[in-house]
């Protein structure tokens, strides 16, 4: 017996069906509406952000059944700052769910995004099979380091103070200037630095004779058990000290400090974890976990090259070459080349006559945020390739080990 399909309309929603859009949410989320109202209609992106539902027809009425929010941002790529879309807020009403209606939601937004000319769309996935289904891949990993915060050193160092709103231009000025920005990072714009600012209430700061040499944000997780720092950066070792400092007198407020940043900046942060080796050589120092995090996903495949190679000197042996992206679920796809003209790399029209390189959206993705070397990706099958391009590839796109760290989530 066959069950008739309702019919279905996917649009951005209008300003005065916002109210509608938030019971979805809630409703989805299992949220507390009074508590959730405040932070959706105080989001500083709530006016560019596009608010997309899918509605359902059963008989003469329509029901908003699927949402999600795509938030434009700016990511790092290496050197480059690509513009995306933000997905978050993905769900349907419980009711309504296991009908593919949040498939379809997707795919029509995709589309969407691919006519507006966006590159990249990239999400913070629970699933993340689900969305490997849809043309996202994971291409960052987080990770996640804890200690007590006995383990770490309480250096002789004068005390943080307290930010005040006087203190955000300076606070942004020791960012650009000393902040390790990381492939995954986002580009912050004025509108994130005062959402950081008024909404993460633990921010202090470490003064020197010239101004502010250092400033950490921080929450609490785990009921407030574990302090979570987001985002540390100094630009003197006495302001590097007085940091470290001040989590390590936290030892009778919390059990647990936690860091989540790239691997590289908990070595530059240069916590050894420990006061006294441990007598037994099988106890660990500190926990390192590693988290499947960031998901991307090519929207417009020539947009995103172009946005990461022009410009870019063509390397010294340079094989030009056509590339297939095709995404097997939806039939959907892009042809190009990639070749150089003047001494600098050019992103045109399927040239027949090159050699063609085919990949899937996931694979570029990867590629792209350079989550894996060349190298590794052929010898996992995902690249297939004559030498010479192989070697083009791993010039173009070199491993860079991309993180979002929590302090960019959106």
């Amino acid at each position: 017996m066959f069950r008739r399909r309702d019919a279905t309309e996917t649009r951005q929603a209008r300003l005065d069906e916002s109210e509608e859009f938030l019971q979805v949410i809630c409703a989805g989320f299992n949220l507390d509406t009074r508590t959730a109202r405040r932070f959706f209609y105080d989001d500083p992106y709530f006016e560019v952000n596009q608010r997309w539902g899918l509605w359902l027809r059963h008989w003469s009425e329509w029901r908003l059944v699927s949402v999600l929010t795509a938030v434009p941002l700016t990511i790092r790529i290496g050197s480059r700052a690509a513009p995306c879309y933000g997905i978050s807020g993905v769900t349907t009403l419980p009711e309504y769910r296991r009908r593919g209606l949040a498939s379809a939601l997707l795919r029509a937004v995709v589309d969407a995004l691919r006519a507006e000319g966006a590159p990249l769309a990239i999400l913070q996935a629970f699933d993340h099979k689900f969305y490997r289904k849809h043309g996202w891949e994971t291409v960052g990993y987080l990770p996640q380091i804890r200690l007590a915060p006995a383990q770490l050193p309480r250096y002789n160092a004068p005390p943080l103070r307290r930010a005040y709103p006087d203190d955000l231009e300076a606070v942004i000025r020791l960012y650009d200037a000393c902040g390790a920005r990381y492939t995954g990072s986002l580009v912050r714009d004025e509108r994130r630095w005062q959402y950081l600012f008024w909404n993460i209430p633990n921010l202090w700061l470490a003064d020197g004779q010239d101004g502010i040499e250092g400033y950490l944000f921080y929450d609490f997780v785990d009921s407030g058990w574990t302090l979570r720092v987001r985002e540390m950066v100094w630009r003197t070792e006495q302001a590097r000290r007085a940091l470290v400092g001040a989590l390590a007198v936290n030892e009778e407020a919390v059990k647990a400090i936690e860091f989540d940043l790239p691997l590289e900046a908990w070595q530059r942060l240069g916590i050894s974890g420990w006061q006294s080796p441990p007598s037994d050589p099988h106890t660990p120092i500190y926990t390192i976990q590693v988290l499947p995090q960031l998901m991307a996903r090519p929207v417009s495949c020539r947009v995103l090259l172009e946005t990461l190679l022009a410009e870019t000197p063509a390397p010294d042996g340079f094989q030009p070459f056509t590339l297939a992206v095709r995404n097997g679920n939806s039939g959907d796809g892009e042809t190009l080349s990639l070749t150089a003209q003047g001494g600098a790399l050019l992103v045109g029209d399927a040239q027949p006559d090159l050699f063609t390189l085919a990949l899937t959206p996931q694979t570029l993705a990867l590629l792209a945020f350079g989550t894996f070397s060349v190298p590794e990706l052929h010898a996992r099958r995902m690249l297939h390739a004559p030498d010479a391009v192989l070697q083009t590839l791993e010039l173009l796109f070199p491993e860079r080990h991309p993180a979002l760290t929590p302090i960019d989530y959106f």
